[in-house]
């Protein structure tokens, strides 16, 4: 294997500081270029996902009249049934992999080019229909102009989230890899500034085209993810890695369902990762769809125009970059779990006060704010949590593991909030929320107790569950996070 950037000589490391992760050294030249590396894929992701994938099909289906209970199904379960799916197995997989790119960068190289494709081809999928109904309409006469849109949006949507999840999994498990820990929370909010930048300026400038211009859009995305991604595989190197755990003996099948059943002993078998995985529950389940369907909230009941409530959002941008700025260096201070307890706190407070506050335009453009700057704390705090508690030699198995439990979550629980909101009104999103939230906090204070005694901020090692064939279960403690 290689190293992430030629390693610091012994006369750069006596000159000026260094940092260390596994078997990386950097200097601050070395520093700054995995930074910028991983910061412009991260802006990328974000373009995608917080930018395209949070809004093109709430957009372009509710276009074409699809209910919010479909648009629920088709942005939710049927995603989310993909990520169960194939998530573990990804993850699995190159925490398993050794080679000369490393454990991480070969997936998500050779997934670049064909999600970037189908990512293009989802928004010329109005001009695709036509071109079908142009020239099978005996094959298709039984469905109308939009059932047929929303079927190959649909099509190519979901080939498009198939392929994103090698990268939407695999480059935030490449931090623990790449990024030296005694950083990470600084390193975590320069991310989310670089996102936040990257939805500012969709917001202001595209947001309002996605409705009537989706190709132009969905073209100049993949076309920058392509790019920057395939930069970045090269340009950021991983380290060594110890040898992999012998795979299962036995024939193909037999080895599978060994590596299943090992995979869900060694993640599922403690309680304290439990409440891990129900705490980002509580967070995706209730922040995710309620941040898709406020949209609808904005444009439908306050009837606010796209432009002025895409404008609205990248104000919320700008407002999020200074929180970012602010909190690196506190959670590079203070533990992460402090500050993300806090962030719950405030996502509770703020939505419930939006649920019984808001009355008009003005009154919801104050608590989305505030709203959003509760989430920017949480976000910015906890995304330097999971390499601080989870077990770094599995790291992407685990991270695996709670992303299963968020994505059968969401699978449920977007459609509900699709049919609530068809039901009872866009502004039940509030309260779904505030729900969420409160159950969070409960969870992330009993992540916190265990924490505590699992040794805290100065003896803290990950519970690890070895299943002996022949002596029966072990539970030891891995390596310090």
């Amino acid at each position: 294997m290689h190293e992430s950037a030629t390693p610091a000589s012994p006369q750069q490391m006596s000159q000026g500081k260094t940092w260390r992760v596994g078997t990386l050294v950097y200097d601050r030249r070395g520093l700054f270029n995995v930074f910028f590396w991983m910061l412009w894929g991260d802006f990328v992701l974000n373009l995608m996902d917080s930018g395209v994938a949070a809004n093109i099909a709430t957009i372009q289906l509710s276009k074409y009249h699809a209910s919010k209970t479909l648009i629920g199904f088709i942005n939710g379960t049927f995603v989310e049934i993909l990520c169960v799916l194939m998530v573990p197995i990804i993850s699995t997989m190159s925490d398993r992999h050794r080679g000369w790119l490393g454990r991480r960068m070969p997936y998500m190289l050779w997934s670049a080019a064909p999600s970037a494709l189908v990512l293009a081809l989802t928004g010329f999928s109005p001009q695709i229909s036509g071109w079908l109904a142009a020239h099978a309409a005996t094959l298709l006469r039984l469905m109308s102009a939009g059932a047929l849109t929303i079927t190959v949006f649909t099509i190519f949507f979901l080939c498009w989230r198939f392929w994103d999840m090698f990268p939407q999994s695999l480059y935030y498990y490449l931090w623990t890899d790449v990024i030296p820990h005694d950083v990470m929370g600084t390193f975590v909010s320069l991310c989310k500034v670089v996102a936040t930048a990257g939805s500012l300026l969709f917001n202001w400038f595209l947001f309002q085209h996605l409705k009537d211009r989706p190709q132009v859009i969905c073209l100049l995305a993949a076309g920058a993810y392509l790019v920057v991604f395939v930069i970045m595989c090269f340009a950021v190197r991983e380290g060594n890695y110890p040898p992999p755990e012998p795979p299962p003996p036995g024939k193909p099948l037999k080895r599978a369902a060994r590596s299943v059943k090992r995979f869900v002993y060694e993640c599922y078998s403690l309680g304290f990762y439990w409440k891990y995985y129900l705490y980002v529950l509580c967070f995706m389940c209730g922040f995710r769809p309620f941040r898709d369907f406020l949209l609808l909230y904005g444009t439908e009941t306050l009837h606010m125009p796209q432009k002025s409530y895409g404008n609205l959002m990248a104000v919320r941008d700008g407002v999020q970059i200074g929180v970012f700025f602010l909190i690196g260096p506190i959670i590079d201070r203070f533990h992460p779990i402090r500050a993300g307890l806090f962030g719950f706190v405030l996502m509770a407070v703020t939505a419930g006060c939006s649920a019984l506050f808001i009355s008009g335009q003005r009154s919801f453009v104050l608590w989305f704010m505030l709203t959003f700057v509760a989430v920017a704390v949480f976000q910015g705090a906890t995304g330097a949590l999971g390499p601080r508690i989870l077990p770094k030699e599995k790291y992407g198995q685990f991270c695996s593991a709670a992303a299963t439990v968020w994505h059968v979550g969401l699978m449920v629980l977007t459609p509900t909030l699709g049919y609530l909101l068809d039901k009872f009104g866009n502004g039940v999103s509030f309260v779904w929320f505030f729900a969420f939230s409160a159950a969070g906090i409960v969870m992330l204070s009993l992540v916190y107790r265990d924490w505590k005694k699992l040794g805290g901020d100065e003896g803290y090692r990950p519970p690890v569950v070895l299943d002996e064939v022949r002596s029966g279960s072990e539970v030891v403690m891995g390596e310090r996070v």
